[in-house]
């Protein structure tokens, strides 16, 4: 038994712990997409006062963030987007976790009303002419060309 891909509890769970209680990262720099994204309310509020894109890239060139007119614009409406995405997300979330908590507990089987009949029933397969469901299941598989 190779024992380099072995791990006592012990040291899992310290290392859990230890894991547990790590600070938040925190990034040291930004991309210039980032720095955009989080200047986003201030970018907003100086348009809201009537400055124009190419003030307000100006004003982030001269603090040190170089970014023409189309780059500012360009990385506000994916930085818009990605609020807007974010947004729906937790809907999302919730809807698939609930389907996760209810999927486990196995349905119980839909019968056909007594006006459908067996074979409207949703488990019925359509089967070609003449074949059974029987002999479709039983049938062995040919292929156009044997494989090598």
């Amino acid at each position: 038994m190779d024992h380099k891909n072995r791990f006592g509890t012990e040291t899992i769970r310290q290392l859990q712990q230890s894991l547990d209680e790590m600070a938040p990262y925190q990034a040291t720099e930004l991309s210039k997409q980032q720095a955009v994204r989080a200047l986003l309310p201030q970018i907003s509020a100086l348009r809201a006062k009537g400055y124009s894109w190419t003030a307000v890239a100006a004003m982030l060139s001269k603090h040190g963030v170089p970014v023409s007119v189309a780059a500012l614009r360009t990385y506000l409406r994916r930085a818009r987007e990605e609020a807007a995405s974010e947004a729906s997300r937790p809907v999302t979330r919730r809807l698939r976790d609930r389907r996760a908590v209810t999927d486990q507990a196995e349905p119980p089987p839909i019968a056909p009303s007594p006006s459908q009949g067996p074979a409207a029933s949703p488990a019925s397969k359509p089967q070609p002419q003449g074949a059974s469901p029987a002999s479709s299941a039983t049938r062995p598989a040919t292929s156009a060309a044997p494989r090598h």
